[in-house]
């Protein structure tokens, strides 16, 4: 091999380092936007998250139109018990479709997207208009439903 070839292999093992190095740390920051738009209603911009809620549709932003203002992330035990209907949003009880009273199908990221942005349930009918249909763009839904999906990993290691 020539000299030159043996120069480009210390920057090419560089180039990769930081290319693998920079997708670890992606889904971190996807988690921590995630975790702002469930707890705060902020989006990736830091601005109040924008939704419509009821019917007629009333505007909702920030803090009011937060996930976490009407969700759990676990189960409630029994001395906890919700009076609304807002289901448990931890992602494996999504995926499993055991937090979705009269639902025939189990979330995907798909129809999680089409929840939180349309209002369309899993199995195609209509989501109750008290949850809010949310403005929020592709990559921020990808965040909240990353959050979602890291949350019994982080409950299990406690």
């Amino acid at each position: 091999m020539t000299t030159a070839v043996w120069r480009l292999r210390p920057a090419a093992l560089l180039a990769l380092l930081l290319a693998v190095g920079s997708a670890h740390a992606a889904p971190d920051a996807d988690r921590r936007l995630g975790e702002r738009i469930y707890r705060e209603g902020l989006n990736a911009r830091g601005e109040p998250v924008r939704a419509l809620v009821g019917l007629p549709p009333v505007p909702l932003t920030g803090a009011n139109a937060a996930c976490g203002a009407c969700h759990a992330l676990t189960s409630p035990t029994s001395s906890q018990l919700r009076t609304d209907a807002a289901p448990d949003l931890e992602w494996s009880a999504l995926a499993s479709n055991a937090a979705v009273k009269g639902s025939t199908a189990p979330y995907s990221e798909a129809a999680f997207s089409r929840a939180v942005s349309e209002g369309i349930a899993p199995a195609g009918g209509l989501l109750s208009a008290a949850m809010p249909r949310y403005s929020l763009s592709r990559s921020e839904i990808a965040a909240l439903a990353a959050y979602l999906k890291s949350r019994p990993a982080a409950m299990k290691s406690r």
